[in-house]
């Protein structure tokens, strides 16, 4: 909501307040810069990784959000939360009736929802008073703090554009999204968060960065080569890079779980459990070991261990779905040995269905387990 009325101007096609309005949700308020804001934007801009040194956070908060104001450039708030500065966000008008989005918060103020709450109300006005057509909001290609904000805050998300964002003095891809005036401000699709899964022996978790190794070792082998021919080989550190992050792309836009079998004690990686094509109640689950896994029994301890998560109620903790498959080349025993192991049915065969390396084609097997099994 717009706290006060303000005189307007028309600049680029659109009107917004000559000055800046106080907005307000009841919990984020949404200003005009004050001079005790000065210390929270020095601190804020000097813990990141920025061209903005602490001269240059007192002088934009003291006078450059005033002037951008003025001028028509940027329409700034400052964000205040819990009665602190928390940072900013900010309108870009365009010349074509249309605005970007740009927002940043104070390291403290992370991790508690008043970004999101601050873009809506940049929104609302945004769209509101100053009648802008399309918002747009873009981030580096990686930055998921801010990609996370724009998801809660109902954005589409657009291409990724090569190159068109500049850091450290390099060119580096960005993503893009947009948001119209009738949009939702909430979410349009989940966005999924492993929760953490533990068996006797076997903690399931999320994939860390400096894993690299392990999943290298773990995908680089014959039985893949044969039964994965689309997996590249040797599986490269390049490749498990890309990999990570294709994960986490598709956990965030509602696609697929993605567990990293740890050893309970050592936390050292020993495979991976991914749950997949999600719809209609059922999931699919694919999966890999570590050299240093195969022959324990852990793969099937894994899947029986997300195949009860899957089976549970949401309002107990779990996804509450009902049927899990598991489909396989015919002549893979070991993946058949572990999906029989964790209770799953044979449920049919798909003749000459299963691509394998050597260029022939084997049957696929399908297996499943059911809720009420």
């Amino acid at each position: 909501m717009i706290a006060r009325a303000a005189r307007f101007r028309q600049t680029a096609r659109v009107p917004f307040p000559v000055e800046t309005p106080v907005l307000t949700d009841g919990v984020v308020t949404l200003r005009a810069p004050h001079p005790a804001d000065v210390p929270g934007a020095v601190e804020r801009y000097t813990s990141e990784d920025t061209s903005f040194n602490a001269d240059d956070a007192r002088n934009w908060i003291a006078y450059g959000i005033a002037e951008s104001w003025a001028s028509g450039s940027r329409l700034v708030f400052v964000i205040e939360y819990q009665g602190r500065y928390a940072g900013t966000v900010g309108l870009q008008p365009d010349a074509m009736g249309n605005a970007s989005v740009h927002f940043g918060l104070s390291p403290w103020a992370r991790g508690t929802g008043v970004a999101a709450r601050a873009v809506r109300l940049a929104l609302e006005f945004g769209f509101s008073t100053c009648g802008f057509a399309v918002i747009h909001w873009w981030a580096v290609d990686g930055n998921w703090g801010s990609r996370r904000v724009a998801w809660a805050t109902g954005f589409h998300f657009g291409p990724t554009i090569p190159g068109m964002a500049e850091t450290g003095g390099r060119r580096t891809d960005a993503w893009t999204g947009w948001i119209t005036p009738t949009d939702p401000r909430e979410p349009s699709s989940r966005w999924f968060e492993n929760p953490v899964l533990e068996t006797g022996r076997l903690r399931l978790r999320t994939w860390r960065d400096d894993e690299v190794d392990r999943i290298t070792t773990a995908r680089t082998n014959q039985a893949t080569a044969h039964f994965l021919p689309f997996i590249p080989q040797p599986f490269t550190a390049e490749d498990a890079r890309f990999w990570l992050k294709d994960m986490t792309s598709q956990a965030a836009a509602g696609l697929r779980f993605n567990w990293c079998l740890a050893d309970l004690d050592s936390d050292v990686a020993l495979g991976n459990l991914t749950l997949f094509n999600l719809h209609d109640g059922e999931g699919e689950l694919g999966y890999w070991a570590h050299p240093d896994a195969q022959g324990r029994g852990l793969m099937g301890e894994a899947l029986r261990r997300v195949s009860q998560w899957f089976f549970t109620p949401t309002a107990d903790g779990g996804f509450g779905s009902r049927r899990l498959v598991v489909r396989t080349a015919a002549t893979n025993k070991a993946a058949r040995r572990v999906a029989e192991s964790a209770g799953f049915k044979h449920a049919g065969t798909d003749r000459e269905a299963f691509a394998l390396g050597s260029g022939l084609l084997d049957n696929r097997v399908v297996y499943d387990l059911l809720a009420s099994d």
